[in-house]
């Protein structure tokens, strides 16, 4: 699988025991921080986390011996650092879990609705309905719960994504004075600015990132009858890919575990009446004011690299 498309959850292959995975994630390089003792079955622990050379990003694991479901949480990770675990862990695709929904044996079809709820994969919530009128009263009632939470997350999305083309058609009006020199001026970040939008150790790096930026005398140019195209992401969706942050360039993905989860970041498209187009990122509104970071990612994500000590985080 392309690392790019793999998300913030590994559904592990059930029959993989859990002494394999942690061999697997030590021989990548990861280091264990800590095991839940005394497991229901042995040497299956329900718990487990790895961090990398001792500091953020975490891979964090659970087990529920139930089921024999084992997650790993990868959110803080780069693509290229999942990509790696998915080739040495087998992994249930998104095909798998899916047949698992029709089958004959009731464990499984419990193992459907948890996977499902854990991953939260809003194309199986007909499934999960269906399961609502299985044979098997735990099956049902547990159906019904994960069905539930499923339209829950589905209505909070509706929302967000509300609320992010309200903040989008707002945005042009600012777009249209970037090429004013005063504009730009009040656009850089300040200290507290960047505390806020990333995690605090980040800081030393970050700053540099803005003064690097913004001593290249930015310049956007934008005619009278010029289209614009804002798009808008929490920086928590920028963590795996989806409808939201395919729209931004990729690069963000290697640092969104290192980014505030709750501020919204904007990018645009400007198309002159020619056909000509220019994509422009790194819109954020934070702390009561409009921020310019373009391309930030192109700063940190090396540092992140060289800088092990770098992953320690506070978001």
């Amino acid at each position: 699988m392309d690392d790019i498309q793999l998300g913030q959850t590994l559904l592990v292959n059930p029959n993989v025991p859990f002494e394999k995975i942690s061999a697997a994630l030590m021989q990548l390089g990861w280091q264990q921080q800590q095991t839940a003792q005394s497991p229901l079955l042995e040497n299956e622990p329900e718990f487990s986390s790895w961090s990398w050379q001792g500091h953020k990003p975490f891979v964090i694991y659970s087990f529920n011996p139930v089921v024999n479901m084992r997650v790993l949480d990868v959110a803080t990770l780069p693509p290229v650092m999942r990509g790696a675990i998915a080739t040495h862990v087998p992994l249930m695709d998104d095909d798998a879990v899916a047949s698992l929904f029709s089958s004959e044996s009731a464990r499984e079809r419990l193992l459907a609705l948890w996977a499902t709820k854990e991953t939260e994969r809003l194309d199986l919530i007909d499934d999960a309905a269906r399961l609502q009128q299985d044979i098997e009263p735990a099956i049902s009632d547990q159906a019904k719960e994960v069905h539930t939470r499923l339209e829950q997350i589905n209505q909070a999305r509706e929302e967000m994504l509300t609320n992010l083309r309200i903040m989008a058609e707002a945005a042009p009006q600012l777009i249209r004075l970037l090429p004013k020199p005063e504009t730009l001026a009040q656009l850089k970040p300040t200290r507290e600015d960047l505390v806020e939008l990333f995690d605090e150790n980040l800081l030393p790096a970050a700053s540099k990132a803005v003064d690097a930026i913004y001593k290249k005398r930015l310049r956007v140019s934008i005619e009278h009858n010029t289209a614009i195209d804002v798009f808008a992401a929490p920086a928590g969706l920028f963590r795996w890919q989806n409808m939201l942050s395919e729209k931004f360039p990729g690069g963000y993905r290697d640092i969104a575990g290192w980014m505030n989860p709750q501020h919204i970041w904007m990018g645009w498209t400007l198309t002159t009446p020619e056909g000509g187009t220019v994509r422009y990122d790194g819109l954020v509104w934070v702390n009561g004011n409009w921020r310019w970071l373009p391309k930030i990612y192109r700063y940190l994500a090396p540092y992140l690299m060289e800088e092990p000590k770098a992953y320690a985080g506070s978001h």
